[in-house]
């Protein structure tokens, strides 16, 4: 571990420890939320070193990971992101960070005040046929969660037997037993692939009944699938919020909603899996959240808060760093913050890629373009 040297200042020693902090409690089960304020807060004491940028992309990644785990930590994350803003002078992008958090805590504190009657009563969740039972995460590795108590890895018997509800989880229907072997065990013969997979049913079943005497998996007439409304899954939630939201004209109210939904996208759906049938959703999925962060892009281009447009553009980029489109948005972007020379810069090591690895130039569509906005911001700044 790195040493503090001996002549530090008080804005080493909180750097550091707020830094090995993170790294301790990554390390201790169940207490994600602390470590998620933990990086907010060492975003504060980059932006009090002057590391405006390093400050920024700690505390958008903070406030990303808190939409993603939801509860109180929201607000405080969104909280601190608009004090980095504010320091940096995106005021106006500052003030709708400081307004949602500020809004959001007011919520909160009225679910908690001490009125136990009323309309307004919060009611405890049922613990069991009641809200689901578990919690599945699909997008990067395949995650399972007891309320908020996560099944480690050591807990599934086999591997096949988290595959197994990996496979249930993305049927999302009732599947045949044929249909199971086939894509689970399709280099066995038919018979010993049965045998497997009632074992592994077995263990999966066994599994579950350490959290809960409801059994999860169901079947009829030779079919199985995931009880209804025993399982919530990323996947479905992320899916039917685009979906939706599409059809909709983009408000400030929907892009907040839409930062939540894009916050499901953890990584690749189900990136620790290599079976067949998993690719071409992977593949459905990646291409559906592209498009996601593409609208919320143009949207905060068209509001002039760049900032939350480059947290996306280039999330867009580093998946699709051929894509002309997440290009344009970029440098109408950076245009938009007046960085003519970031302009230049990142247009030129486009096209010097695009030619080095496709041989190709960027289309007529892009270069023009380009050139239209060089010579807009050229005019504005002698004018």
């Amino acid at each position: 571990m790195k040493m503090v040297p001996n002549n530090h200042t008080p804005d080493d020693l909180t750097e550091f420890l707020l830094h090995y902090g993170e790294k301790i409690l990554q390390q201790i089960e169940g207490i994600q939320l602390i470590g998620i304020v933990n990086r907010s807060l060492l975003a504060l004491v980059y932006l009090k070193n002057g590391a405006w940028d390093e400050a920024l992309a700690i505390g958008e990644k903070a406030y990303h990971e808190a939409l993603a785990e939801g509860g109180v930590v929201i607000p405080i994350c969104e909280m601190i992101l608009g004090m980095i803003l504010l320091e940096r002078g995106d005021l106006k992008e500052a003030g709708e960070r400081l307004k949602n958090s500020a809004a959001l805590l007011l919520k909160m504190a009225r679910k908690i005040t001490p009125a136990d009657t009323g309309p307004g009563k919060v009611e405890p969740v049922s613990q069991e046929g009641g809200s689901c039972l578990f919690r599945i995460q699909m997008f990067g590795p395949f995650r399972v969660f007891y309320h908020q108590e996560e099944i480690n890895a050591n807990s599934w018997r086999t591997v096949k037997s988290r595959d197994l509800l990996a496979y249930l989880a993305h049927q999302g229907r009732p599947v045949s037993t044929d249909q199971i072997l086939e894509d689970l065990w399709p280099d066995l013969n038919k018979d010993k692939a049965s045998a497997v997979f009632h074992t592994t049913l077995y263990y999966l079943r066994r599994l579950v009944q350490q959290y809960t005497k409801e059994d999860i998996v169901v079947h009829g007439s030779r079919r199985y699938q995931l009880r209804p409304g025993s399982v919530l899954i990323d996947r479905y939630q992320f899916e039917e919020a685009v979906q939706w939201a599409m059809e909709k004209t983009m408000t400030e109210s929907l892009a907040n909603e839409l930062e939540t939904t894009a916050a499901l996208y953890r990584g690749d759906y189900l990136e620790d899996l290599d079976y067949q049938w998993v690719l071409p959703v992977r593949e459905k999925l990646r291409n559906m959240n592209i498009s996601l962060k593409q609208e919320l892009a143009g949207y905060y281009l068209k509001s002039k808060m760049y900032s939350r447009a480059l947290v996306h553009i280039r999330q867009i980029m580093a998946v699709d760093p051929y894509s002309e489109e997440a290009l344009r948005l970029l440098l109408a972007t950076l245009a938009g913050k007046g960085d003519l020379l970031a302009v230049r810069k990142e247009y030129t090591a486009f096209a010097k890629t695009l030619f080095e690895e496709l041989g190709v130039r960027p289309s007529l569509e892009t270069t023009v373009f380009y050139k239209k906005l060089c010579a807009v911001r050229a005019t504005a700044m002698h004018a």
